[in-house]
């Protein structure tokens, strides 16, 4: 067993909070875009793309901040990415137009990217022998901004309106910033002068994770964006009913995460991803094909959310076991640059094959089986480089 009393568990404790304020940010977004609408005055396909800029920019911000973060340090690129999310999302809370609301959340998109994967090569750095629980607490973090933030948004915006749900983030996000600066402390030789090219710090096996990602996180980008329609409209439930069921999916991966995370310290994280990944996909087969009621809905999709909650916390705290000591930041990069590609591809995807089929129940199984399939496969073939501790 590692020796606890080597970790700085203060820091351990205080660097996840980091992760609250992305979750938060596409929550708050989300509750409020009904009145985002019809203040700016935006089509469906406007109010589509205040989401989509976020992860657009993010697919780009997120693969070079862990390079970044190997380069000139992980706190830093983790300061500056939740400073520019929280003051471009804040920000665009004042604004009065379409397209100065679109660049501005196109800022907090590149801070969106900064944070994730700096934050998890940093819990590496903290957590050396048990990466898999660091990687956890990160995935924790952000389900729990992703349950705040619509409780406080919904609250303010009542109250005070969507602009001031957006600034008060901003505040939120900056008032964090300032405990990271202050309460985290970063490991001896947090930043490393890196000699090998990019190209080269990503061996076969990151590049198999990395494309195993886009496959396992698209499951997760196309459960939450059409479950909740499917549940309504397919499966009869109202919409309190479809509240609860969803809450309990949203739970699944701070569950998930933990459980994982914390298991794949002592059996080895590709065979835990291989035994939870292809079970994932048959159970997300009998929740859609089989279940009707809110009580075995909201148990199958509880069981089949933890299935998949492997992706993204082992993998790539999988991708950090195959990287060289100097490219760690960049695995993480790598990785979570195709987890948020997922995010912009999967509900397009799901959306042409709900028009193109008709049958929405055919299509949820297909989106949740086939790349979680394709994801055990990836993962097969990448190596698990880490000695298993007994």
């Amino acid at each position: 067993m590692p020796n606890d009393s080597k970790y700085d568990w203060s820091t351990v404790a205080i660097a996840p909070l980091a992760s609250l304020i992305p979750s938060m940010t596409v929550a708050t977004l989300g509750i409020s875009l009904p009145e985002v609408r019809n203040t700016l005055f935006l089509s469906e396909m406007q109010a589509g793309s205040l989401f989509s800029v976020i992860f657009i920019v993010a697919v780009f911000s997120s693969s070079v901040a862990g390079r970044m973060s190997d380069k000139i340090g992980r706190k830093t690129i983790l300061v500056v990415g939740i400073a520019t999310l929280s003051l471009g999302f804040g920000l665009s809370g004042l604004s009065k137009s379409y397209v100065l609301t679109l660049g501005l959340l196109g800022v907090a998109g590149l801070g969106y990217g900064f944070i994730t994967p700096s934050l998890y090569a940093l819990m590496s750095d903290l957590l050396p022998g048990r990466r898999g629980l660091g990687a956890s607490f990160v995935s924790v973090a952000y389900g729990t901004g992703g349950f705040i933030g619509p409780l406080l948004a919904s609250s303010i915006i009542e109250k005070a309106g969507w602009q001031a749900s957006f600034f008060s983030l901003g505040v939120i996000g900056l008032f964090i910033t300032a405990l990271e600066i202050i309460g985290v402390k970063s490991p001896n030789r947090q930043a490393t002068q890196v000699r090998v090219s990019y190209t080269r710090a990503l061996n076969r096996s990151i590049v198999l994770l990395a494309l195993a990602e886009f496959f396992g996180g698209s499951v997760f980008w196309s459960t939450a964006s059409w479950t909740p329609t499917l549940l309504r409209t397919v499966k009869g439930l109202t919409l309190l009913e479809t509240g609860f069921v969803m809450a309990v999916w949203g739970a699944t991966p701070m569950i998930g995460a933990l459980l994982l995370g914390a298991m794949s310290d002592r059996t080895g994280r590709r065979t835990l991803i291989l035994t939870t990944a292809f079970p994932g996909a048959l159970a997300a087969f009998v929740v859609y094909y089989f279940l009707t009621s809110p009580s075995t809905l909201a148990a199958g999709l509880m069981i089949f959310g933890i299935l998949k909650a492997s992706a993204p916390t082992l993998v790539v705290a999988l991708a950090q076991d195959s990287a060289t000591p100097e490219s760690v930041g960049t695995a993480s990069g790598m990785v979570m640059s195709m987890h948020y590609v997922a995010a912009v591809v999967a509900p397009i995807v799901a959306a042409r094959l709900i028009t193109g089929t008709g049958d929405m129940i055919f299509t949820m199984i297909l989106t949740s089986t086939v790349p979680l399939i394709l994801y055990g496969g990836l993962i097969a073939l990448a190596r698990d480089n880490r000695p298993v501790k007994l």
